[in-house]
């Protein structure tokens, strides 16, 4: 069952795997913007897949802007592509059996073009002509677009999980800082860190490849609201308004521990040349 936005106020006041080098250009780090200023953060979409021997390396690239960005940035591992992510036969064995596969991460895989994994969605902007973007340049988009003036805040105002419905109720709210360019949508991820499960890493030596307890990291479990989103802000919204909206979804059936989950609200152009582009993320972390 499904439960639909409940309230929207206007207020006027995400076939091999691919092979690149490590970056090479270190982590560019723009200097942090001014207390109190509002700029932009950053959503990567890490493109991943349990059979890609590429992507432990991907993962702990996105730490590491991680660990320079902090809050600035927002990490989702989405898993896709059949080749990659799909369970290996013989299924019941015990070993590759989970399918980390969604809705939301086949939808992306078709629509931005994810041809070999490991590759990134950064804020959906092209980089270098492309969308889907190899590791190696991961350091370089996100440097390029973090802490950009913001068109809109966006922020997780509340977020609470009843453990006998079994749904989580949150409040999401946006700030209008300057003119829009097109209309915003609103999607709505739930992700989980924490699991423990097989995954290959070609950075160890033949026959030690395959790890059956690594750790699995900001894993995408859904998106609530469809891998699309819905209507949230106008074209015409003006600066200074402020809009919220508030929803109760029930938790999606592959959660395995719902404290280890988190709530990433993001919004994005739904028209025009730059459509998809994601203008603001926020996440929110579950609280016992």
């Amino acid at each position: 069952m499904r439960f639909p936005l409940t309230s929207l106020v206007l207020l006027t006041a995400l076939a091999s795997c691919d092979i690149v080098d490590l970056p090479k250009d270190g982590l560019a780090t723009p200097i942090p913007p001014g207390s109190g200023t509002v700029t932009r953060r950053v959503l990567l979409e890490d493109c991943t897949g349990h059979l890609c021997t590429f992507c432990p390396e991907a993962a702990v690239i996105a730490e590491g802007l991680k660990g320079v960005y902090g809050d600035r940035m927002v990490i989702v591992a989405v898993h896709m592509s059949s080749t990659f992510a799909a369970p290996q036969a013989p299924v019941g064995d015990g070993i590759y059996d989970t399918d980390f596969r969604t809705e939301a991460g086949n939808a992306y895989e078709q629509q931005f073009l994810v041809n070999g994994l490991p590759k990134g969605l950064i804020n959906r902007t092209p980089f270098n002509n492309s969308m889907a973007i190899s590791r190696s340049s991961w350091s370089s988009a996100v440097a390029q677009l973090i802490d950009q003036p913001a068109t809109i805040d966006l922020w997780v105002d509340s977020l609470a999980f009843n453990s006998g419905s079994n749904a989580i109720t949150a409040t999401v709210k946006a700030a209008v800082l300057t003119a829009l360019p097109a209309a915003q949508n609103l999607t709505l991820y739930l992700t989980e860190d924490h699991i423990i499960d097989w995954q290959k890493d070609g950075t160890l030596p033949l026959g030690q490849q395959d790890i059956p307890d690594y750790e699995f990291n900001h894993v995408l479990r859904g998106a609530l609201n469809s891998p699309w989103g819905e209507a949230f802000i106008p074209a015409n919204a003006q600066p200074g308004d402020t809009l919220e909206t508030t929803f109760t979804y029930p938790l999606p059936g592959n959660v395995l521990v719902p404290g280890n989950c988190s709530l990433v609200a993001y919004a994005y152009n739904n028209a025009g040349a730059q459509r998809y582009e994601v203008q603001q993320v926020a996440e929110r972390k579950f609280t016992p």
